[in-house]
């Protein structure tokens, strides 16, 4: 006695049956090539009779958003492995709204992360799915994250501007990724690399957008003669997947400043200046005439406005404030101590006239 089955009955055990005979062996869709042809690149196994059957695959972030969905047209699945050369043909394609779509549309690669696709295999006029594949891709495959400037191990003269460069633009990034700087001070006997992973940072910049930063002056200052070290680190989810390598740089050390001793004035002024640190002017001045006289001292700011000075005769004298202006035949050397006058960092002109009238100049700078 042969049993019937009802339609509903036999449909079903049909699908059943055919969805155990087909199955996606692998899928290879390489980071640096994708497109609508290569997200169909499924090799199938079919263990039972041919069928025709459609394809679906779609691409993903780790966020789960839909980057990227393909069809293909009915295409016929013979008895065992059907590689991805047997006769597919694209139907429609759809790229999601986000930059990281947008990227992959014109690059026809996908952006460093981590990424999933699933084909679904569905029988031609029938909706039952026969088959579902997913996997992850990893691409890094045209990955670089370096430092630019200051290079490793150089040397500044003041708070530098931190340079970097990465593979990508900025904005295919997705929620949860990031970029930050870490800057750390280098203690005794340290690498650098120890010092970002165990020391408090200096400066911890989050959510970096643009590949150059100025130590910025309201973070601590850094000191003469210290090294410190500093990475850029890639953040997805608060986990650390990649980062450059930790260089280090070090603060000049500025070796101490002294006076130049003694210059000679002139009687014009020219483009040269004379700079004390110390608030002192060491001057020469040479008497030709046979008799002795005075000198007095002047100092004059950028607005015009002059200021007697007292001048002090020589360095022995400077110590106790004494001395003279009195000059005699020969090689007479002098001190004016601007300090007392409080003048403020700039440019003066220093003006020395003697009892003839005779007027020399100075131009100088006082620095910081």
């Amino acid at each position: 006695m042969i049993k019937k089955c009802s339609l509903a009955i036999c449909q079903l055990l049909l699908a059943s049956k055919i969805f155990a005979q087909v199955s996606v062996v692998s899928l290879q869709l390489p980071p640096f090539n994708v497109t609508p042809e290569s997200m169909q690149s499924a090799t199938i196994s079919n263990t039972g009779s041919p069928i025709q059957v459609e394809m679906i695959s779609k691409l993903y972030n780790f966020n789960n958003e839909l980057l990227l969905t393909v069809k293909t047209a009915p295409f016929n699945l013979n008895t065992g492995i059907n590689l991805p050369s047997s006769g597919r043909r694209v139907s429609s394609v759809a790229y999601g709204s986000g930059n990281q779509a947008e990227y992959i549309k014109t690059t026809h690669g996908l952006p460093n992360g981590n990424f999933k696709i699933c084909v679904n295999l569905i029988a031609t006029g029938n909706i039952e799915q026969l088959d579902e594949f997913c996997d992850e891709i990893v691409s890094d495959f045209n990955q670089f994250l370096y430092l630019v400037y200051p290079g490793d191990k150089d040397t500044v003269e003041s708070a530098p501007m931190l340079t970097w460069t990465h593979s990508e633009p900025f904005s295919v990034l997705t929620q949860g990724e990031s970029y930050r700087m870490v800057v750390s001070e280098i203690k005794d006997k340290q690498g650098a690399d120890e010092a970002i992973t165990i020391n408090t940072p200096v400066l911890l910049r989050n959510y970096l957008t643009t590949h150059n930063l100025q130590y910025p002056y309201d973070a601590p200052e850094l000191k003469k003669g210290v090294s410190y070290a500093w990475q850029v680190q890639k953040i997805t989810n608060g986990v650390i997947i990649n980062k450059t390598e930790a260089w280090v740089f070090v603060l000049r050390n500025k070796p101490e400043e002294k006076e130049l001793k003694y210059v000679a004035l002139k009687q014009s002024i020219d483009a040269n200046f004379y700079t004390t640190y110390t608030g002192k002017i060491y001057f020469k001045f040479n008497e030709e005439y046979a008799t002795a006289g005075t000198i007095t001292a002047f100092i004059i700011s950028d607005s015009g406005v002059e200021t007697a000075l007292k001048i002090v005769k020589d360095d022995a004298d400077a110590k106790t404030g004494s001395g003279s202006q009195i000059k005699v035949v020969g090689d007479n050397r002098f001190i004016l101590d601007l300090d007392k006058e409080k003048l403020k960092p700039g440019f003066y002109t220093m003006k020395i006239k003697n009892e003839k009238k005779e007027v020399y100049y100075l131009k100088l700078q006082i620095a910081e």
